[in-house]
């Protein structure tokens, strides 16, 4: 499991989603950029091991269709970590995961934030065809918890729409 934070600021709650148990969908975060905003979720200590913030957008076209994910160096560069802080630094080598399908990398990182906090976080980079799915996690908990996120029916369907599937 990823260490245990300081709380952080969420946005004003969104409608109901299908999510499942534990995690609340809320508005998307993050200022506009190149991509197109994705979705948000929340989830508490008691159903995540921790209080995390899970961003998640496809970003297609984005990965090379042959390779998918190469290593870590391209899960720091796309998984919109930056959205949350500049300053992300690595705390542990990336691992190869398969959620929903797609086959992609899962990293922890240590966030440093405004005010000289620090908070645990997670990148996950997902290849899809040619397609990149990502999600940044802001908190602890475990990555089971994502991966039930990232892999439950609302998710999957709502990608799988977007990626064309």
């Amino acid at each position: 499991m990823w260490q245990r934070v300081l709380p952080f600021c969420l946005v004003a709650l969104m409608g109901a989603s299908t999510a499942p148990a534990g995690w609340q969908e809320i508005a998307w975060p993050y200022a506009r950029d190149a991509w197109p905003a994705g979705r948000a979720f929340r989830c508490a200590f008691a159903s995540c091991g921790g209080d995390m913030v899970v961003s998640i957008r496809p970003k297609i076209g984005f990965c090379n269709c042959a390779t998918g994910v190469s290593g870590d160096d391209e899960v720091d560069a796309v998984t919109d970590l930056d959205l949350i802080t500049e300053d992300f630094v690595p705390a542990a080598i990336g691992e190869r995961v398969t959620i929903g399908g797609m086959k992609g990398i899962a990293r922890r990182y240590v966030l440093r934030l405004a005010g000289g906090r620090s908070a645990a976080g997670a990148g996950f980079a997902l290849a899809t065809q040619c397609d990149l799915v990502v999600a940044a996690v802001q908190g602890a908990g475990s990555r089971e918890a994502v991966a039930g996120l990232l892999e439950g029916a609302d998710v999957m369907s709502w990608l799988n729409g977007l990626l064309g599937r």
